[in-house]
């Protein structure tokens, strides 16, 4: 009796304890709630240069907008490499760190404000030691645009932005007013310039912002889409400047919206979904000459001779390849009669 009363109160408790077991397994089940809150990546290089040598006059504003615009993207998500008053060998360092960074994809902006000088149809970034004494000396002493532009398209990653506030007066030009950068429009990527093509922005008033960065920073901070931001930037630049400086907009972008703020009620950035694969833009490539190769010709055996001569020879019998030897015509004379010769008998 004793024993069955044992096995009884031990049946209970096994039964109390995998009921508890499974409820504690429902309710574990019930509140696990799976969240992505990964974002696209940003990464921006942002460089001001202010100190120049040489011939370049020293630029107020630079470093001030440069760091505006880096303390604006690191509010924004973006993780910033910065170089203030950048020296060739520096500049050149921070363009190696930031292609390899947007390597990964999402989003990469290059943001330059100094000087620029166009020449011969390229536009180049000065550093702060370039020597400079004559104009032909800026491609060895500069960085060219144009290799930046194609770097970042041959990445292939979403969205490319590059704003550069480097349009100003050209030292090397007789007349004050000339100057600023060539037009550039790389496919897949959003290009603006402080100013047109061709003309001169100017450098504000010491110790504050330029105009263009100024106004950019205040629409960065606002809910609008990438487009939308440059085309309030200029249109502000335009009013304030009393119609001297019209900000460029070069719009070669394929791959979507982006917005610096994100619209109220989405706290992630608005990119593509994760199934759906970006374009990836490479530079063209000038197109190559076909090299033709020498082959020997196909001979076709014919019968019959080519007519080639201005007189027709297409009735030419057929060429016989083996002829019977004729065998000679026997000839037999006939019996001579001489009984009419006087004197034969």
């Amino acid at each position: 009796m004793r024993y069955f009363i044992f096995l009884l109160m031990v049946l209970l408790n096994f039964t109390a304890c995998a009921s508890d077991f499974h409820t504690n397994s429902t309710q574990s089940r019930a509140v696990k709630v799976t969240t992505n809150t990964a974002q696209e990546q940003r990464v921006a290089l942002v460089i001001g240069n202010n100190d120049y040598q040489g011939v370049l006059s020293k630029l107020s504003n630079p470093v001030n907008d440069a760091r505006a615009i880096k303390g604006m993207l690191e509010q924004r998500g973006f993780r910033v490499i910065y170089n203030e008053n950048g020296t060739k060998r520096g500049m050149k360092k921070s363009l190696d760190e930031f292609y390899t960074s947007i390597s990964r994809g999402g989003v990469g902006m290059f943001y330059f404000s100094g000087h620029g000088i166009e020449v011969d149809g390229q536009n180049y970034l000065i550093p702060v030691d370039a020597k400079i004494d004559a104009k032909s000396d800026t491609e060895y002493e500069a960085i060219a645009l144009n290799r930046i532009t194609k770097r970042m398209q041959n990445i292939g990653n979403r969205l490319n932005i590059v704003v550069l506030d480097a349009c100003r007066n050209d030292p090397f030009s007789r007349s004050l007013g000339k100057g600023g950068l060539a037009k550039v429009e790389p496919i897949g990527m959003f290009v603006s310039y402080s100013t047109g093509a061709g003309s001169v922005a100017s450098d504000g008033r010491a110790g504050g912002h330029g105009l263009f960065t100024e106004s950019l920073i205040k629409y960065m901070s606002q809910p609008l889409d990438l487009r939308d931001v440059f085309q309030k930037t200029r249109k502000d630049v335009y009013v304030e400047s009393n119609q001297k400086q019209f900000p460029a907009i070069y719009d070669q972008t394929i791959n979507g919206k982006f917005y610096f703020t994100p619209p109220s009620g989405n706290t992630t950035q608005t990119a593509q979904s994760k199934h759906e694969q970006p374009i990836v833009i490479r530079t063209p490539q000038p197109r190559q000459e076909q090299q033709i190769v020498n082959q020997p010709r196909y001979q076709e055996r014919r019968d019959e001779p080519i007519d080639i001569s201005p007189y027709p020879i297409n009735r030419i019998p057929r060429k016989r390849t083996f002829v019977k030897e004729e065998e000679p015509e026997k000839y037999e004379h006939p019996p001579e009669d001489y009984s009419s010769v006087v004197g034969y008998d």
